[in-house]
């Protein structure tokens, strides 16, 4: 892939021979059209294309929190989801019968340097969801005012609600209230990081799973 930054004929869309040409981020970006599959697929190159399939339609519901987790920094091209799945594929799907399998429990929805939660619990009550820890600010680069950021998440009926800023490390607990009703639920994955903020810089700590409830 390879981008144009300046063109006598401004604006560039459409094809031309095995060229395309689009817009993107208000650059033009121009790549090479795949040519014919010259032998069938591997087993190998089968199973991964299966495996991207699976962990797609896992992070694409988390698409806008993932980037506000997971967006490299000075990036403009590989979002959230995209570093997520690619982590994901390597970490989170397991092989089972030359088929892959995702596990929930070990995705990754933030990953840095801060510290994260001890002693998490996530406990279902109807549509509330409690969430405690142990406030541990006087552990490495852990601070009180670090601010708790929280996914949860029903992958069978594709729903999720987002905490963006959630109470402090300091305050051990967090009361979720899903705008969702008890039938729609389903299985809901918890995932919790913290993170601290100085200005547009966000840095997080690993995300964990707190569990299926």
């Amino acid at each position: 892939m390879g981008i144009i930054h300046s063109s006598l004929l401004g604006t560039i869309n459409g094809s031309m021979g095995n060229l395309v040409f689009y817009q993107l981020n208000g650059k033009t970006v121009v790549r090479q059209k795949p040519g014919p599959r010259k032998k069938p697929a591997s087993e190998r190159q089968l199973y991964q294309q299966k495996a991207f399939s699976v962990g797609q339609k896992f992070v694409t519901p988390l698409r806008e929190a993932l980037n506000f987790t997971m967006k490299k920094k000075g990036s403009s091209f590989e979002s959230g989801t995209n570093r997520t799945l690619s982590w994901l594929i390597k970490n989170a799907i397991l092989p089972e019968e030359n088929a892959p399998v995702l596990y929930p429990e070990r995705v990754k929805v933030s990953k840095g340097w801060l510290v994260g939660l001890e002693e998490g619990l996530a406990e279902r009550e109807g549509t509330s969801i409690r969430i405690t820890w142990q406030p541990n600010a006087w552990q490495g680069s852990g601070r009180n005012e670090d601010s708790l950021f929280v996914i949860a998440y029903a992958p069978g009926s594709k729903r999720v609600y987002t905490l963006y800023k959630g109470n402090y490390r300091k305050a051990g607990v967090q009361v979720l209230d899903l705008p969702w009703s008890e039938p729609e639920l389903g299985q809901v994955f918890v995932y919790a990081a913290f993170y601290a903020q100085d200005g547009c810089v966000r840095e997080f700590s690993d995300s964990i799973c707190l569990g299926k409830i």
